[in-house]
C-alpha cells in the first residue's frame, strides 16, 4: 500500500502542470471550468478517506465487541469456578458426613462387641475358677490314685516275697 501511495504521489508531482490545467468539466446538470486532474485526485482522496474511516469504525466496533465478549467470558468463568468450588465443598461435606456416620457405626459395633466380651470375661472368670476347682479335684484324685497305686505295688511286692 505504501509503495502504491508513493508511486501515485510521484506521478502527481511529475504531472502537476497538466493536472492543474483548467478545462470545462460537466456535472450533467451544469458545466464548470476547473482543473480536471485536481478534481480526480480530490475525488479519489475522498473515496480513500471514506474507506479508511469505515475500516477504522469496523475495527473499533469489533474491538468493543471483543472486550464485551471477554468480560462475559471472564464473568462466566468466575461463576463456573464458584459453582465448582461449591460443588467441591458440598462433596467434602457429604463425604465428611458419611465418614462421621461410619465412625458412629464403628463405635456402636465396638460397644456391642465389648459388652458381650466383658460379660464373657466375667463369665470366663467364673468358668476359670470352676475349671481350677475341677483341676484341683483331679489332682487330688490323681494323688489319691497315685497313693493307691503305690500301695497296691507295695502290697503286691509283699505278697510276692
Amino acid at each position: 500500500m505504501l509503495i502504491v501511495f508513493l508511486a501515485s504521489v510521484l506521478f502527481v508531482i511529475a504531472n502537476w502542470g497538466p493536472i492543474m490545467t483548467t478545462m470545462p468539466v460537466s456535472f450533467i446538470l451544469f458545466t464548470v471550468n476547473a482543473p480536471f486532474g485536481l478534481l480526480l485526485i480530490l475525488g479519489g482522496s475522498l473515496v480513500f478517506l471514506i474507506c479508511l474511516l469505515w475500516m477504522l469504525w469496523k475495527q473499533a466496533t469489533a474491538l468493543v465487541d471483543l472486550q464485551k465478549a471477554n468480560r462475559e467470558a471472564r464473568k462466566a468463568r468466575e461463576e463456573a469456578e464458584n459453582a465448582e468450588g461449591s460443588r467441591v465443598v458440598k462433596f467434602e461435606d457429604s463425604l465428611k458426613a458419611r465418614l462421621d456416620a461410619m465412625d458412629q457405626r464403628l463405635v456402636r459395633l465396638d460397644e456391642k462387641l465389648a459388652a458381650p466380651s466383658a460379660s464373657a470375661l466375667q463369665g470366663g472368670g467364673q468358668t476359670l475358677q470352676e475349671l481350677q476347682a475341677v483341676l484341683a479335684e483331679m489332682k487330688k484324685s490323681q494323688d489319691s490314685l497315685g497313693k493307691t497305686a503305690s500301695r497296691l505295688e507295695e502290697l503286691s511286692d509283699q505278697r510276692l516275697i
